[in-house]
C-alpha cells in the first residue's frame, strides 16, 4: 500500500501513508474526524466524499468507495470570484520587453469584472474581486514575485468551497531544462537572473500546485489561463508532477490515452480549468495586427462578437468561450503563417459571467493592422542584393511598428499567409544613381500596389525609408 486519499466533491484533501493508517491482519483501517473534512464542504449541497488506495509506484489503484454528506445550511449569498490578472510587459532591462502583455491583463480585467459582476452581484453586495497585477497603469499591484505569492495567500485566507478563483498570466514562460519545467517570469526577471536565478523570478507549475492545494486554497472552482509561451508545457507538468511532495499522480509520455487518463487525475486532484496559449514546443504570438496577444484577443472577441458560445444566449460558459477561443487562434495562426495551438483541459464547467450589450460594448477590438513579412530586393544586372536595401527596408518596418501602437502596419519575417503582405523591389544602376521598382505583394502573388524610387547609390539609408514612407501612404490612402 502506496496511498490512501479522500476526495471531497473530485478534488483531493487528504493523503495517507500506510503508517499513518491502524493496520489489522492484512488490512488497513482508515479514521477521519468529519470536521476534518466539513471545513472543504459546500454549503447548502450533497457532497461527495470519495476514498481510494494506491499501491507502491501508483500502479493499481483500489475501487472507491463514496458516502455523501451535506453541508452546512446553503448561504443565500453567491458565490465570490476572486480573478488574479498578471501582466508582464516591462522585465528588468529591455531585452526580454514585450509590447502587449499588460494591455491584454487589463483588458482582461476589465471584461471579467463587467460580466461576473452582472452574474454575481445580484443581491446588492459585493462578490466580484478582480486583482490587476500588471506593469501598466491603473494596477492594484507591480508583478513582482513576492507580490503575486501574497495574493494568493491573502485570497486563501478568505475563499471558502463555493467560490471561484481564476487565474490569468500574460507574458514570457520559459522551460528550464534540466527538470524540464515551466515557469512564468515576473517583473523582477532579466535575461541575467532567467539564467542564474529563475528560481527567484519566475512561477515554477510546482509553486502553483502549492499555493491552489485544496489545504490552502479552498475554491473548489479553478480557471487557470496562460498567454505565454511555452505554456502547454503547463499542462504536462500538472498531470505529472508527484516526484517531489506535490502528491500528483504520475503520468508517463504524450500518447492520447494516457494524455486523457492524466487530465482526469489532474481534475481529481485539482478541479481545475486550464486554458494554455500554446502546445508545450509552441511559441505564444503577440499580434500586432491586433494589438494584443493571440490568446487574449480570441478571448475577448468570443465575448464580443460569438453570441452562440452563451448558454441560454446570456450566460458565459467557461467550457464554450475557451473552445471558441481555441478555434479563432487556430485561424489567426493560419492568416499569419505561425505556428500555434492553444490547448484546452477540464473535465468540469460553469458559468462565470452575463453577457448583454453593456458588456460587449465595454470590449474594444483593437483596429486591424496591415501585416508585412521580410521584403525583398535585387540588383537587375548582378541578380543580387548588393546595397543590401533589403535589410534597410525591414529595418525601417521593424522600427515603426514597434515604437508606437498607432503605427499602420505591424512587421514580422516570421509571418506567412494570404493576407500578409511583403516589399519586393528591383534596382538598376547607371553611375552614381539607382532607380528602384517597387511593387507591394499581398499573399505571395497579388500586387496590390507599384511605384518608382530615384535617389543616390551611396545614399541606402535614404532610399530604405523613402519605400516605407511611400507604402505608409498608400496603406493610409487605402484606408
Amino acid at each position: 500500500l502506496s496511498a490512501t486519499i479522500v476526495y471531497v466533491n473530485g478534488i483531493e484533501v487528504k493523503r495517507y501513508t500506510a503508517q499513518q493508517m491502524q493496520q489489522q491482519k492484512n488490512d488497513y483501517v482508515l479514521s477521519v474526524e468529519k470536521k476534518e473534512l466539513q471545513k472543504f464542504f459546500v454549503a447548502g449541497k450533497e457532497n461527495t466524499i470519495v476514498v481510494k488506495s494506491l499501491t507502491a509506484k501508483n500502479s493499481i489503484s483500489s475501487r472507491s468507495v463514496s458516502i455523501h454528506e451535506k453541508g452546512n445550511e446553503k448561504s443565500t449569498a453567491p458565490p465570490n470570484l476572486y480573478a488574479i490578472v498578471v501582466g508582464v510587459s516591462d522585465y528588468k532591462g529591455e531585452e526580454l520587453d514585450l509590447k502587449f502583455a499588460a494591455k491584454d491583463a487589463a483588458d482582461m480585467a476589465d471584461a471579467l469584472d463587467n460580466s461576473a459582476k452582472k452574474l454575481l452581484n445580484t443581491d446588492g453586495k459585493e462578490h466580484v474581486f478582480v486583482y490587476k497585477i500588471h506593469t501598466g497603469t491603473g494596477r492594484d499591484k507591480f508583478p513582482e514575485k513576492n507580490s503575486i505569492r501574497q495574493l494568493f495567500t491573502d485570497i486563501g485566507n478568505k475563499a471558502q468551497p463555493n467560490d471561484i478563483l481564476l487565474i490569468f498570466f500574460a507574458g514570457h514562460g520559459v522551460m528550464e531544462t534540466e527538470k524540464n519545467q515551466f515557469y512564468f517570469l515576473t517583473a523582477d526577471a532579466s535575461t541575467a537572473t532567467v539564467s542564474g536565478a529563475l528560481k527567484n523570478v519566475g512561477i515554477s507549475t510546482e509553486e502553483i500546485a502549492e499555493w491552489i492545494k485544496p489545504q490552502m486554497m479552498k475554491a473548489q472552482k479553478r480557471i487557470l489561463i496562460f498567454d505565454a509561451c511555452n505554456s502547454g508545457q503547463v499542462i504536462k507538468e500538472l498531470v505529472s508532477l508527484g516526484q517531489k511532495g506535490q502528491n500528483f499522480l504520475a503520468s508517463r509520455g504524450d500518447d492520447k490515452g494516457k494524455q486523457i487518463k492524466a487530465v482526469e487525475k489532474l481534475n481529481e486532484k485539482s478541479g481545475m480549468f486550464i486554458l494554455s496559449a500554446s502546445a508545450s514546443d509552441q511559441k505564444a504570438y503577440e499580434i500586432g495586427k491586433y494589438n494584443q496577444g493571440a490568446l487574449t484577443y480570441s478571448l475577448l472577441k468570443a465575448i464580443k462578437e460569438e453570441p452562440d458560445i452563451l448558454e441560454d444566449r446570456k450566460y458565459l460558459n467557461i467550457s464554450r468561450w475557451f473552445n471558441a477561443a481555441e478555434k479563432t487562434v487556430g485561424e489567426l495562426a493560419k492568416e499569419t503563417g505561425a505556428r500555434q495551438q492553444p490547448q484546452v483541459v477540464s473535465t468540469t464547467n460553469f458559468n462565470i459571467g452575463v453577457v448583454d450589450d453593456e458588456v460587449r460594448n465595454n470590449i474594444v477590438l483593437p483596429f486591424e493592422k496591415a501585416l508585412f513579412t521580410r521584403s525583398d530586393f535585387r540588383n537587375v544586372e548582378l541578380r543580387i542584393d548588393n546595397l543590401k536595401l533589403r535589410a534597410l527596408v525591414d529595418k525601417e518596418l521593424d522600427e515603426i511598428s514597434g515604437n508606437s501602437s498607432a503605427a499602420p502596419f505591424m512587421y514580422s519575417p516570421e509571418y506567412d499567409g494570404l493576407n500578409i503582405y511583403a516589399i519586393n523591389g528591383d534596382y538598376t544602376i547607371t553611375g552614381n544613381d539607382i532607380n528602384v521598382s517597387v511593387i507591394v505583394l499581398k499573399g505571395g502573388t497579388e500586387i496590390k500596389t507599384k511605384f518608382e524610387i530615384k535617389g543616390s547609390v551611396d545614399q541606402p539609408g535614404v532610399i530604405a525609408k523613402t519605400i516605407v514612407r511611400k507604402v505608409e501612404e498608400w496603406l493610409n490612402n487605402k484606408n
